[in-house]
């Protein structure tokens, strides 16, 4: 089965794949625009889709019962998809307003997607979250991809590495949150953070994590992944100490199968309580 999987995820024209997902980010706000953002999202959502309100909740049950249908913009300027095209991600940035009239946003920042294909081979939200950050001064204007070129290299033993790497990371956060993120990031790590733009690439993402100096703890709450097994995801809760004080909040870490048959660290967000609102918070 292994074989026969791995030989079909092949097959996927990757760059056909993670342009539809990034098309699916557009019509989802192009329909929130045209609709509201809790329409959209009731339709785009799958029915376990996760959001954070300010832990996690199903995300089509928190809309279908919101009284609220924030005016909120966004685009999409990344995506990865897995090997087999039916697991991926997308991020960019938001503006929210008081309405769709102002000419100002109220307020901005990064949302990140992960979407999972279902049995009609359709796009649907799997997890969605966003944090407040300040407007860039010059903002991503190009959507960058992520797909893999190469074969999964460890197919029947991802599963496995993968455990003993994200159990090696929690143990090591408590000691650094800097060193264990940098020591296991890919070379176009993203880190979002409460109030910070977003860093991308191991030396940017150093930068930050060193400032902030903090030793971190980390609950999982739940998790995804492809299959076969070269992209997963990781969300839950953290409390972290810094500068003598202590930090609550959620977290998001995405997981990627290098050629070299190691697990790295894709992208890594934490969102410190309490929420803000934002395209997804609400949330």
């Amino acid at each position: 089965m292994l074989a026969v999987a791995g030989a079909h995820a092949e097959d996927v024209d990757l760059e056909k794949v993670v342009g539809s997902l990034i098309a699916a980010e557009k019509a989802y706000a192009k329909l929130a625009a045209e609709k509201g953002f809790r329409e959209a999202s009731i339709s785009v959502f799958a029915d376990d889709a996760v959001i954070f309100a300010p832990s996690a909740v199903n995300g089509k049950k928190f809309w279908r019962e919101a009284k609220e249908n924030p005016a909120i913009t966004w685009r999409p300027v990344f995506a990865s998809i897995s090997r087999s095209g039916e697991l991926g991600y997308t991020t960019g940035p938001w503006e929210s307003s008081k309405g769709r009239d102002a000419q100002k946003p109220e307020e901005s920042g990064h949302f990140v997607t992960i979407w999972q294909k279902n049995k009609d081979n359709l796009w649907k939200v799997a997890l969605d979250v966003g944090l407040s950050q300040p407007h860039a001064e010059a903002p991503e204007t190009e959507i960058r991809t992520y797909f893999p070129n190469s074969p999964n290299p460890r197919p029947e033993s991802g599963n496995a590495n993968l455990e003993k790497t994200q159990h090696s990371f929690a143990e090591s956060l408590k000691d650094g949150e800097a060193d264990a993120i940098t020591d296991n990031a890919s070379d176009d790590i993203r880190i979002y953070r409460n109030g910070q733009l977003p860093a991308v690439g191991k030396a940017a993402a150093e930068k930050m994590l060193t400032e902030e100096d903090a030793k971190t703890t980390r609950t999982p709450g739940g998790a995804g992944t492809s299959d076969p097994l070269d992209l997963a995801y990781e969300y839950g809760e953290f409390s972290s100490e810094q500068n003598h004080a202590t930090q609550h909040g959620i977290y998001l870490c995405i997981w990627r199968l290098e050629s070299d048959g190691t697990w790295k660290i894709a992208l890594d967000l934490q969102k410190s309580a309490p929420t803000e609102k934002r395209r997804v918070d609400a949330e």
